[in-house]
């Protein structure tokens, strides 16, 4: 059966990627909100500053800080609650063109560099035409493919995250306009250090799709629909629980900042957190450390697992149909062009 080439590969991607994302939408609304709301202070912290202070005042000061410390989100059927009751079932999609558009436009990328990578490296060790690709090689293949790719749609990821987080509801124009007045360009490229780390992720979970299909389908080219599906759902399992800390801090820094007003009014429109900007994702990870411990590194675990196992489930499924289509619709041109050339 013929290959397809780099663009072909990367369009059906791109394609089947925006189909199983537009699915799932609400459940990335909701862990992109989880994953970015933190608390302000160290409760250790806090709870040693109550030691010294013994005054009636002082603890009655200590409990009202200590309320207004409360994560406002408890789980992803909150989030969705509470956006369903402010907003109706239209909040759920907010934000979602520039997402469908983030993950096509890096989905194409990936699989455009994954097929061109894999294709080169094919050839460099083409003398040996035994030779399998070891789940160490597919890790690093995955893993090159995704670095390359995030430097060129890392702009798009960020507008993304921002127009989600962003209270105000403001148009995708006007976040880009602020993030470059800001920030500057580099702003753009925010959080790209821990998306270079990130690209381990889709290198674990592509790699392993791969290796898994090697082993128990004997590298069969064309998997049938379940047999991706369930692939896809194991393969991605596995990336998001090795990196789920790295994927709440990049989503911390790459947040819409909304800083507390100058003149201490209207405290109470900004919600935990939103006035601490972090520099870099160690400094989110040492914050979700002191603050919320195991549970804040792996905040909003739930919705990301269960976005990321059926929207990688879903991708491969309908990626390898939407291959062989691509592969009939190629065979039917050639078909019409013998016929003419005949004719």
């Amino acid at each position: 059966m013929p290959h397809l080439t780099p663009l072909e590969k990367a369009a059906s991607g791109a394609l089947a990627s925006a189909f199983a994302n537009t699915l799932v939408y609400p459940l990335d609304l909701s862990k992109t909100i989880i994953q970015t709301q933190v608390k302000k202070r160290d409760p250790s912290a806090q709870a040693m500053a109550m030691g010294r202070s013994v005054s009636t005042s002082s603890e009655h000061l200590w409990e009202q800080s200590q309320r207004g410390n409360e994560l406002k989100y408890k789980s992803a059927l909150d989030v969705l609650h509470k956006i369903y009751k402010k907003k109706g079932v239209l909040g759920w999609y907010h934000g979602l063109l520039s997402s469908i558009v983030g993950t096509t436009a890096q989905n194409f990328s990936y699989f455009y560099w994954y097929t061109i990578v894999r294709r080169v490296f094919a050839r460099l060790t083409s003398k040996n035409a035994s030779h399998k690709h070891s789940t160490a090689t597919e890790l690093f293949l995955g893993a090159l493919a995704a670095a390359i790719s995030q430097l060129f749609t890392m702009p798009i990821g960020v507008v993304t995250t921002q127009q989600q987080t962003d209270k105000h509801r403001r148009s995708l124009y006007q976040l880009i306009k602020e993030v470059y007045v800001h920030d500057g360009i580099k702003g753009f490229w925010k959080g790209l250090n821990v998306s270079l780390v990130l690209c381990i992720n889709p290198s674990i979970t592509y790699g392993s799709f791969e290796r898994l299909r090697q082993i128990l389908y004997n590298d069969k080219q064309y998997l049938g629909p379940l047999e991706s599906f369930s692939i896809g759902m194991l393969a991605k399992s596995l990336a998001t629980i090795a990196t789920q800390p790295l994927i709440v801090s990049k989503a911390m820094l790459q947040k819409k900042h909304h800083p507390a007003p100058k003149d201490g009014k209207a405290e109470a429109a900004v919600d935990e957190g939103d006035e601490i900007k972090f520099d870099s994702f160690t400094h989110a990870l040492e914050h979700l450390w002191k603050t919320e411990k195991f549970h804040g590194l792996y905040k909003g675990i739930g919705p990301q697992l269960l976005k990321g196992v059926i929207v990688q489930g879903l991708l491969f499924m309908f990626k390898d149909q939407l291959d062989m289509l691509f592969l009939l619709a190629l065979k039917s041109l050639q078909k019409r062009r013998r016929s003419l050339v005949k004719a």
